[in-house]
């Protein structure tokens, strides 16, 4: 037990040893770690103090010269800031701006600090009670320099005058120079932005406001969501200028579709304020998973939309999709003129340059009927925008896609699932082939009255505005106006739409010109939900289109609909009530039908085609 306590005894006396020792290097190392400061902060004062004094005196003849030619003038206040007025000193880059003539203040007012930038570049940029860098630190003093009343400069600790070169360009000083009282410099809160704490600060401001993240339009898996896309070329960095959602159903069995304009802007995660179509570039330089999870993000985050799947096609790939078709036919309901190559399938490389093309293209009018499109013509149809507009062009791009669901089911393409395959040859997708199963029976029993297309209006959901960085032509959106199309884009049909497929309506074709005028009304009244009958021609030419009311009742909701869709006067619609009706209403197509919804633009066909470069 002795021999416990001793060795106990003996540690204790070690450790009281050992913790003296370090206790008396420690403070040893602070005594002298001190003396060293003491030691370089009067080495940096006294240098100070005589790099002051020998501005002090080279200043002096100069405002000594000024002063003597003033006349009564108000004072003159200068913003210096100082921090010990009793013990100035001049920084060098202060020094260079005296001697090119610039107030030192006016340029540090001028200097602006980019928090985006710096918050960027530093993930803890700006703490709190740290101040941001200025041009003049607020811990350097500067000097404070008085001039007395008789015009005489008396400078403090004048030393021996240095060959520092005399200002030029020196503020006009008054007969007594009062300095002002320092400026205190606070901490600049960075701007709160909605995407704090969720994503990347962008690298330069935003050029318009990023918006609050939108709610979530829908959370129903009987709502199956497609994002297709369209590129000029194939390459993965290429832009996606065709943006279109098929939103599909399944539990009211219908289709809706919507086409984003490429110049739309919107907040691209992780970047900044962009227009929508280089969303898909950037995703697959910057993002995880690339160009389409980059998209999922951009559509949650600003339009609330959840994309389940995608696909993208270039040009090549869509001209491929009407091969295997076997072309296409749309009802065009505005006439086109546009250049279009001669011979597509044959032409040589010269005729896409400046000097050879001529030979090789001309200026063709696609008139408005019942067209049937090769691969080039569709892809032409798609594309023009000339003397149109890039809405236009979206609303064709959706009748392209409606024609060509209704090819392949008359096709029988949808029984066939064995094609897949084929189709995953030509498009670029996540699509399984499960997915693709679970689509097939509503794609069996769709009708064309069942799908619905959606478009952002100019005026109303977005406005033309050029930015003020690059002077790029964009849209500038109205959020709330485009959410609220995004609830309706997924909401099933309203009840308006449900009695307009529950009419029955035929359709003549009155006009005798045989470019089936007839199925381009019935495909327009398809869109909002109609399902219209075509029964052919009549037997005369009529001039102006008329409506048949077979119902008997006061004129209705309906009625009035198919008069502003297909722009029939009160003084055109003739009522035969029939309680033996085989239809509701009868349409006479007339040879004044005006079909397009878009007037076409003023702008005049090019004098090259837009493929031709120089």
């Amino acid at each position: 037990m002795r021999r416990v306590y001793r060795g106990l005894r003996r540690l204790m006396s070690i450790a009281f040893i050992v913790t003296s020792l370090v206790g008396a290097a420690y403070f040893a190392y602070i005594a002298t770690t001190g003396i060293n400061d003491e030691i370089e902060f009067r080495r940096e004062q006294n240098r100070r103090d005589e790099y002051r004094a020998q501005t002090g005196t080279v200043i002096a003849p100069t405002i000594i010269e000024e002063s003597e030619s003033l006349s009564a003038e108000p004072t003159l206040e200068t913003n210096i800031p100082s921090s010990d007025v009793n013990n100035p000193t001049l920084d060098p880059d202060i020094s260079a701006m005296l001697q090119d003539g610039r107030n030192p203040v006016v340029v540090a007012q001028a200097v602006s600090i980019n928090p985006y930038q710096v918050a960027q570049d530093n993930p803890t940029a700006f703490p709190t009670n740290t101040l941001p860098p200025t041009l003049i630190p607020t811990n350097t003093p500067f000097p404070t320099i008085t001039l007395t009343p008789t015009n005489t400069f008396t400078p403090t600790n004048t030393p021996t005058p240095t060959n520092t070169n005399t200002p030029t360009n020196t503020p006009t000083p008054t007969a007594t120079f009062t300095p002002s009282n320092t400026p205190t410099f606070t901490n600049t809160p960075l701007p709160t932005l909605p995407i704090e704490g969720t994503y990347a600060t962008p690298l330069r401001p935003p050029v318009i406001a990023i918006p609050e993240r939108a709610p979530l339009a829908e959370n129903d898996p009987n709502i199956v969501n497609i994002l297709l896309l369209g590129s000029d070329i194939s390459s993965s960095l290429a832009r996606t200028d065709v943006i279109i959602v098929v939103s599909v159903n399944k539990s009211s069995g219908t289709v809706a579709m919507w086409h984003i304009p490429r110049d739309l802007m919107v907040y691209i995660p992780g970047h900044t304020m962009d227009k929508i179509n280089l969303t898909f570039q950037i995703g697959q330089q910057t993002w995880p998973g690339g160009g389409p999870a980059l998209m999922r993000e951009m559509f949650l985050y600003n339009f609330g939309l959840e994309i389940d799947y995608y696909a993208r096609v270039d040009f090549d790939d869509f001209q491929a999709i009407i091969r295997e078709l076997g072309n296409v036919t749309v009802s065009v309901d505005c006439e086109i003129t546009d250049w279009r190559l001669i011979d597509p399938y044959n032409a040589p490389p010269e005729a896409f340059t400046e000097e050879g093309w001529e030979p090789y293209w001309e200026r063709y009018t696609l008139r408005v009927g019942r067209q049937e499109l090769d691969p080039y013509m569709a892809l032409w149809y798609a594309r023009s925008r000339v003397t149109t507009s890039d809405l236009d062009r979206g609303r064709r791009q959706m009748d392209l896609l409606r024609a060509m669901y209704q090819k392949a089911r008359e096709d029988g393409i949808f029984n066939d699932l064995s094609l897949f395959p084929r189709a995953l040859e030509i498009i670029e997708t996540d699509m399984t082939f499960e997915a693709a199963a679970s689509l097939a029976p509503l794609a069996l029993s769709l009708d064309l009255g069942d799908i619905e297309r959606f478009s952002l209006r100019q005026d109303v959901h977005m406005y033309s505005w050029t930015t003020p960085d690059d002077g790029r032509f964009v849209f500038r959106p109205d959020w709330e106006a485009i959410r609220a199309l995004v609830q309706d884009f997924v909401t099933p049909p309203a009840s308006n739409r449900l009695r307009n497929q529950a009419i029955s309506i035929e359709i003549q074709d009155g006009t005798l010109y045989g470019l089936g005028w007839g199925y381009v009304a019935a495909d327009r009244l398809a869109w909002e939900g109609f399902n219209p009958v075509v029964t052919g021609n009549t037997s005369n030419a009529v001039g102006v289109t008329q409506i048949y009311d077979f119902t008997g009742q006061a004129k209705g909701s309906e009625l009035k609909r198919l008069q502003d869709i297909l722009r029939v006067p009160d003084e055109n619609v003739i009522s035969q009530p029939d309680p033996d009706r085989q239809y509701d209403y009868r349409v006479i197509i007339g040879r004044s039908y005006q079909s397009c919804i878009y007037g076409s633009s003023a702008d005049e066909v090019s004098s090259t085609p837009t493929d031709v470069t120089g």
